[in-house]
């Protein structure tokens, strides 16, 4: 098979699926997930119990609704000791976990709306239920990490690249002194930009030399296919559309919308230049790392094209500052025309 023909668009099995196969086979997960908690946990619980567990994970699933399962915690709590029910929400999610990969489902999606149903019944259990603030930063926290250990388990080097883009992405709202909700938001989308890198098949995202066009074409649905992921993440939700338009150019050639100027939310101008700068300073399989007087001569010939001028003119400050505390100092770049067609394709826009 071409990877061209690699059928990218949709997972292979919708959440609805899973939360019907768990419906379908509840006496026989409740059996193996009581089996697993008298093994780790020395505990034996009613089987009775998990199924009704089971019955709540699947509705929850399917109704992108972990306060269903929230709920069933609260009502066995008044039978079990909290650290037992927790332990019963971790298995039984354990073994959501385990069908969703033998069907091949979308694990991006069903992982992380995993990790946040276990947040929250944590914190319901052992925590005393904090103030909804904390709880749904925790949740989001454990929902970001969830995904960021998914990432690293295809590319390292793609995960780092997230988090560093992430903390760019902070250090040019500071300095552009934007409020707190805006930084914050900056920054999760940032870690989370490339996300939808999870759905790109490992023969295009791990190659080692420069894409072929078919393939650039299947990597660019990295954009969309993050925003799909988080827009079905009540906890991440709101970074879908950061994620969605962080290549769109700011004189409209970028993809995958099109859009331009204002078009663009001020976040995605944000993290699209905190992803360039980084992306262009680190090394790839195909091409070295660039020097930081070379990023920003890229950055200073971009303004206006690719960039927001004003954010651009940020990350150049920012990172001009850097560079001049170091001992990189190539001044020369910036005398010179950068980047080939070939080149600009490769660094700039991944």
């Amino acid at each position: 098979m071409r990877d061209d023909d690699i059928q990218y668009d949709a997972p292979h099995s919708s959440r609805a699926h899973i939360a019907d196969l768990l419906d379908e086979r509840r006496v026989e997960l409740s059996n193996g997930i009581v089996t697993r908690m008298r093994r780790r946990e020395g505990v034996t619980v009613s089987p009775l119990i998990v199924r009704t567990l089971v019955h709540a994970l699947a509705k929850s699933i399917a109704d992108s609704a972990p306060d269903i399962v929230v709920h069933w915690s609260r009502m066995v709590r008044h039978a079990h000791p909290a650290t037992l029910v927790v332990a019963m929400v971790d298995t039984a999610c354990e073994a959501v976990e385990e069908l969703a990969h033998d069907e091949h489902g979308d694990l991006a999606t069903i992982v992380v709306f995993l990790e946040i149903v276990k947040a929250r019944a944590s914190a319901q259990m052992l925590d005393e239920v904090p103030a909804p603030r904390t709880d749904a930063d925790a949740a989001s926290h454990a929902a970001i990490e969830s995904l960021l250990a998914m990432l690293r388990a295809r590319d390292d080097a793609t995960c780092n690249h997230s988090r560093a883009t992430g903390e760019w992405g902070r250090r040019i709202a500071t300095r552009m002194g934007l409020n707190r909700d805006t930084t914050e938001r900056i920054v999760r989308a940032g870690i989370l930009h490339d996300i939808g890198k999870i759905r790109v098949p490992d023969a295009i995202l791990l190659k080692p030399t420069a894409l072929e066009a078919h393939e650039w074409e299947i990597m660019k649905r990295h954009a969309e296919a993050g925003a799909d992921i988080l827009s079905q993440i009540p906890a991440l939700a709101q970074y879908a559309p950061i994620v969605g338009t962080h290549h769109e150019w700011f004189d409209g050639r970028g993809y995958p919308y099109g859009l331009r100027g204002d078009e663009i939310s001020l976040e995605s101008r944000v993290v699209s230049v905190a992803d360039s700068f980084h992306a262009m300073t680190s090394d790839r399989p195909y091409r070295r790392a660039l020097t930081y007087g070379e990023a920003i001569a890229a950055l200073a010939d971009g303004r206006g094209r690719q960039w927001d001028k004003a954010v651009a003119d940020v990350m150049i400050a920012l990172a001009a500052e850097d560079r001049n505390s170091s001992a990189d100092a190539n001044l020369t770049a910036l005398a010179t025309p950068f980047f080939s067609a070939t080149l600009s394709r490769d660094i700039r826009a991944i």
